[in-house]
């Protein structure tokens, strides 16, 4: 099947930098420790937000009055 994008020539502009910057993330996979720090700050709350505990769902504000 042809892909009428390609074959009118309707392709997404990149820029030239967007260009050097994939390059640069292909070729450079050292993570810093800041990146790393962000990646286990994100995970930790991608985890509470995935996966809620059922016991905290249960309880009422207005329980403790």
């Amino acid at each position: 099947m042809i892909n009428i994008r390609e074959f009118l020539g309707l392709t997404y502009y990149t820029s030239t930098l967007d260009e050097f910057l994939n390059e640069f993330d292909r070729n450079n996979h050292q993570i810093s420790e800041s990146q790393k720090k962000e990646i286990e700050k994100y995970s930790r709350i991608y985890a509470l937000r995935d996966h809620s505990s059922s016991s905290d769902s249960k309880k009422i504000f207005w329980d403790n009055f």
